[in-house]
């Protein structure tokens, strides 16, 4: 029992000194270690619009037969006449690029006679790719005269589109910088320092056309005119959140 008292004698002590030679923590430093640093956090975006320079065309043939090999033969013959008919205006070998290449059977179901054998239906898409905006309307009539019963829209890209991208990327950081020095103006503060950094967002946002193939065929005739097709302007963005530290 003695050595007990004894030992939490000198344990009592021993804290007691520890706590008398420790160094003062001075009042400077304790203010900063509550205090933390003040921040500002903001967004900064930035945006541009440009002219495409590339269409893609995406056009095709459906063909529907009693047999495969009908489905086949009428496909490849109508095909062949598209793809003539395009180079004819202009288009290069390698510009044009099958997509997609489909041969199956077609049914029909009635109340009556339930699921029946309709034939077989052959389907090709060729994607076709130009940098001369202006012919477009032009290459997707010829192809519709040519046989081309399918048309399933035109894209238009940018083809420098890294570039714009960190322009845009640019505009959105000197965005956050200027919202960030007028708001700490206002605050009375001033910019010391960037803390933090992340980009929300970079994309670009593809202008589209689309038309509906039966809107668009000539059963046999030939179009009395093309269907303007208009390129529009393709928009690049970028979002930053930067934060701040102020003084």
């Amino acid at each position: 029992m003695k050595r007990g008292f004894v030992a939490a004698l000198l344990a009592g002590l021993l804290v007691a000194s520890l706590a008398f030679f420790a160094p003062p923590v001075h009042p400077a430093k304790a203010a900063e270690t509550q205090d933390t640093a003040r921040t500002l956090t903001v967004t900064g975006r930035g945006q541009l619009d440009a002219k495409p320079d590339t269409a893609v065309i995406s056009l095709g043939v459906s063909e529907l037969r009693s047999t495969p090999i009908e489905a086949y033969n009428a496909l490849q013959a109508s095909i062949t006449k598209i793809a003539e008919a395009v180079q004819a205006m202009g288009i290069k070998e390698d510009q044009i690029q099958t997509s997609i290449f489909n041969l199956s059977a077609e049914y029909d179901w009635s109340q009556e006679k339930g699921r029946q054998l309709v034939g077989y239906r052959a389907t090709n898409t060729l994607t076709i790719t130009t940098q001369e905006l202006d012919k477009v309307a032009n290459l997707i009539q010829a192809a519709v005269e040519a046989g081309a019963n399918e048309l399933n829209g035109v894209s238009f890209s940018v083809k420098n589109s890294d570039k714009l991208l960190e322009e845009a990327l640019k505009l959105a950081v000197d965005d956050a910088r200027a919202k960030a020095n007028l708001v700490a103006g206002e605050l009375g503060a001033k910019v010391a320092r960037v803390q933090s950094v992340s980009v929300q967002d970079q994309g670009v946002s593809l202008v589209r056309a689309k038309a509906e193939a039966e809107g668009m065929r000539m059963d046999g005739g030939a179009a009395a005119a093309a269907v303007p097709v208009y390129s529009g302007t393709t928009m690049f963005s970028a979002a930053v959140s930067v934060t701040f530290e102020l003084e």
